[in-house]
């Protein structure tokens, strides 16, 4: 396996992603990944209270998240930073018509605001991407620097009890997340799981299946053949039913804190 370069790595999803239209899953779309993106919205994103506040995203991707907040809620003003120069060229035409929002290409570190410049800032399923430790603490000490009061972080939940891994995707422990936060003054008030377990498995189930005797090897990003598609999506109805049944312990979770 390639080494693994966060920039690189999205640039190349960003390309796959300019192919479908407006389209806002930064990774693989299929019916399970449609199905929790709009839980997504509805159960997290939503549920924040973001009338009249600075507002920052780190990892932007598309531009989806910040367009939705801009057209949905009413921050005094919004801003957005990624690693990803495809990306930010995405996201940039997705966001040309919210004049509240300011974009930024960064090197995945560092943010350059000041001290405490904005009143929340949120992240999703990108602290999870930053699998070198040094950049994961340099981030998170940055997100700590930047914000006023209130940092949620959107992220898929493991069983790793390390801060660094290998490759582009490390499942942190809910510990681990909140141990980090902490040393740079900030607390875990609330978490919660979005709950697709049963829909996740299913997906997961028949994507392995059909890799399995596939003779392309599937990279994130790239288009989902139409068997596939339907194989996923027909028994959703059920599965859909059975993720408010079946409590999640692992997968995406909102985590929210706050300035100590």
């Amino acid at each position: 396996m390639a080494e693994y370069n966060p920039e690189v790595y999205w640039s190349r999803v960003a390309q796959e992603i300019e192919k479908r239209g407006e389209n806002y899953i930064a990774g693989d779309d299929n019916p399970y990944y449609r199905y929790k993106r709009l839980k997504f919205l509805q159960k997290f994103l939503d549920t924040i209270d973001f009338q009249s506040k600075v507002v920052l995203e780190v990892g932007f991707g598309p531009g989806g998240n910040l367009k939705h907040i801009a057209t949905h809620h009413t921050p005094r003003k919004i801003y957005g930073v990624d690693v990803s120069q495809n990306m930010f060229e995405i996201a940039a035409k997705n966001l040309s018509l919210c004049d509240t929002v300011e974009l930024k290409k960064i090197d995945g570190v560092n943010i350059p605001y000041p001290d405490q410049f904005v009143d929340i800032s949120f992240t999703v399923t990108v602290l999870q991407h930053n699998t070198d430790e040094i950049m994961f603490r340099s981030l998170v000490q940055e997100l700590c620097r930047v914000t006023k009061t209130t940092i949620i972080i959107m992220e898929d939940i493991g069983w790793s009890t390390t801060l660094g891994g290998e490759g582009s995707w490390i499942g942190r422990q809910v510990d681990v997340y909140k141990s980090v936060f902490a040393e740079y003054g900030f607390h875990l008030a609330q978490f919660q799981f979005l709950n697709t377990k049963i829909s996740r498995l299913w997906c997961g189930l028949i994507s392995a299946f059909y890799t399995h005797f596939s003779t392309k090897r599937h990279q994130e990003g790239d288009p989902i053949e139409v068997a596939l598609k339907f194989l996923i999506g027909l028994p959703m109805p059920l599965t859909r039913t059975l993720d408010k049944i079946f409590v999640e312990e692992q997968n995406l979770a909102q985590m929210i804190f706050h300035r100590v």
